[in-house]
């Protein structure tokens, strides 16, 4: 059993039924879920996972002021809850200074990932959060809302990066997929430099699996996910993994400039087809340029790519 399906049914059947005996008069200010840190957040969890910090778990995220008051006595009630639960352990906790699970302040989450428990309003503030943090913040699942403090902060998430910053995003990922696949790659070959080849094709990976998180309007997740993710991406993202994952055993520089014209092909008829663009040039770096020109905010589309 996948570690979220197993906390909805821990939550339906021993967590749920528990807080609304003993913390009825507040329930409708608790949000019962899975989120934040965790495999099983992302449905990637298998047998390695569960050593730690896995197992029957559920959030309950609360407002600050009720968290001030009362966060003692609920997480007692949390752990008090039988936690072994359909055959599995219980949780094998890494860091206990880390609140995974149990009940959680819902301004603290968001601003342990995100500094800050506000929804972001400005383009600034988009700019400002980095793109894994978004994603640890809008992954897994809720089984049960209460007051809207949790919520509102989770919709604005999943409405995903306003137009001008998706933009900007997706020029400063193509022009660098250009650079690493289509110029520096070839430039270390012919040098000769066995290290530049491994970090330009690396490179080359990393950027063009950020377009295709962009153009599938999910937020990239943290290091080790991002591969793993593609598969949940549709025929882009799977088409896509399985060349970077030839990449990685090729060396022969023409086999290799094969595999990259085939990913930014791929990359390119997506932009042509999303109206993002209407070139037909096989350089993606280009596409980058003709993106930042449809850019409506001036400071974005002049701003130097530092764009993560």
């Amino acid at each position: 059993m996948k570690g979220l399906e197993l906390a909805r049914r821990y939550n339906s059947d021993i967590v749920l039924p528990a807080f609304m005996e003993k913390a009825a008069g507040i329930i409708d200010s608790m949000t019962f879920g899975l989120a934040g840190p965790g495999s099983e957040c992302y449905g990637f969890d298998d047998e390695i996972s569960r050593d730690h910090d896995w197992g029957p778990r559920v959030c309950i995220w609360i407002p600050e002021n009720l968290y001030e008051r009362q966060s003692g006595e609920l997480q007692k009630i949390y752990n008090g809850l039988k936690d072994t639960y359909s055959g599995f352990n219980p949780v094998e906790r890494l860091d206990t200074r880390v609140r995974r699970d149990g009940v959680i302040s819902v301004e603290r989450f968001y601003r342990n990932f995100l500094g800050s428990d506000r929804p972001p309003e400005t383009l600034r503030d988009w700019l400002l959060i980095p793109e894994e943090a978004l994603s640890l913040c809008s992954n897994g699942a809720v089984f049960r809302e209460g007051s809207g403090d949790f919520m509102v902060m989770r919709k604005v998430l999943l409405s995903y990066f306003p137009r001008d910053i998706r933009l900007k995003k997706i020029a400063s990922r193509c022009k660098a997929a250009g650079q690493h696949g289509q110029y520096n790659l070839q430039r270390a070959y012919q040098r000769k430099d066995s290290l530049a080849v491994q970090f330009h094709k690396t490179g080359f990976a990393q950027e063009i699996t950020s377009l295709v998180y962009l153009l599938s309007r999910i937020y990239r997740p943290y290091g080790k996910w991002i591969f793993r993710g593609l598969d949940n991406l549709g025929i882009l993202g799977s088409s896509v993994k399985k060349h970077l994952s030839d990449m990685t055993v090729i060396n022969n520089e023409k086999e290799l400039r094969s595999i990259v014209e085939i990913c930014v092909k791929a990359i390119a008829e997506e932009l042509v087809r999303q109206n993002l663009s209407s070139l037909s040039d096989s350089f993606l770096y280009d596409y980058g340029l003709e993106i930042e020109m449809s850019i409506e905010d001036k400071f974005l589309r002049d701003k130097l790519d530092s764009i993560g």
